[in-house]
């Protein structure tokens, strides 16, 4: 059988050279996200439960912002570099990276205040931005989301808030990773020089969008199904760790930092 001229004519192609740089960043930057929200999942329980360790960040947060003088910050600072020490190597490295690059944008905005002779005040601001975000990072390291809004319903927050926040964690863990196939889909199609990048990404996030309004059309009615009356069960309340060892001791440490800032910083004086 003869082949058609048009078939059997050799056709070279070359394709023009362009640049995904934007395509790759997004995409690495979604893995990466859902790989933090997966493994924060995925974390085994700890000894303390979520309820006493939410509430001692509070206080400590709140004890950071209201210190006036430097030695309750040390103070903080040396009892955040013992728990530090008991963090692994990644674990150790984000929260660092964190702590320091806040501390850095904080530092840069209230840099013009040396110059104004308030350097006293303002070298207080990146030090408490630096002790209260990696706190919050030892928090977010060692207890999973599920067990942070589970906590949530010892301080009698509303069900329907925590099912809120449950819930759009669960989502973004979708709707990211339904983001991610379809931005490496566009960087597997993508050949040759593309002059229209802003369409290629508008139908991604027309895409997304569609999605979005699907998923929650369909919670809508799975909840309806369900009889979902607004009670939220939370998935463990960290009932069975309240009073741990481990517990009894953060209480304890919380209790001297109390007594360390009435002391330090003067109240009843």
């Amino acid at each position: 059988m003869k082949l058609p001229e048009w078939a059997s004519r050799e056709e070279i192609y070359n394709p023009g050279s362009d640049r995904d740089y934007f395509i790759s960043r997004s995409l690495l930057r979604l893995v990466s996200i859902l790989t933090a929200l997966r493994s924060q999942g995925l974390r085994p329980a700890r000894s303390i439960g979520a309820a006493p360790a939410l509430l001692a960040v509070v206080f400590a947060i709140v004890l950071i912002v209201l210190a006036r003088t430097t030695a309750f910050l040390w103070a903080v600072l040396a009892g955040e570099l013992v728990l530090l020490c008991f963090q692994r190597g990644r674990q150790l490295r984000r929260a660092l990276s964190a702590a320091l690059a806040a501390a850095l944008f904080c530092a840069v905005i209230v840099a013009p205040s040396f110059f104004l002779g308030n350097g006293r005040y303002a070298f207080l601001l990146p030090c408490k931005t630096f002790l209260t975000v990696t706190v919050l990072m030892l928090l977010q390291e060692n207890l999973a989301w599920h067990e942070l809004t589970g906590a949530l319903r010892t301080f009698h927050v509303p069900s329907l808030v925590i099912f809120i926040l449950d819930t759009t964690l669960r989502y973004i863990t979708i709707l990211g990773q339904e983001a991610s196939d379809l931005l490496t889909a566009l960087k597997l199609r993508s050949v040759g020089h593309n002059p229209d990048k802003q369409s290629a990404m508008g139908g991604v996030a027309g895409i997304m969008l569609q999605k979005s309004h699907q998923l929650s059309q369909d919670m809508y009615e799975a909840m309806c199904c369900r009889c979902f009356t607004g009670d939220y069960i939370a998935y463990d309340d960290g009932r069975k760790r309240l009073f741990s060892p481990a517990t009894v001791l953060l209480i304890l440490a919380l209790l001297a930092y109390v007594y360390l800032f009435i002391r330090l910083e003067g109240v009843f004086s």
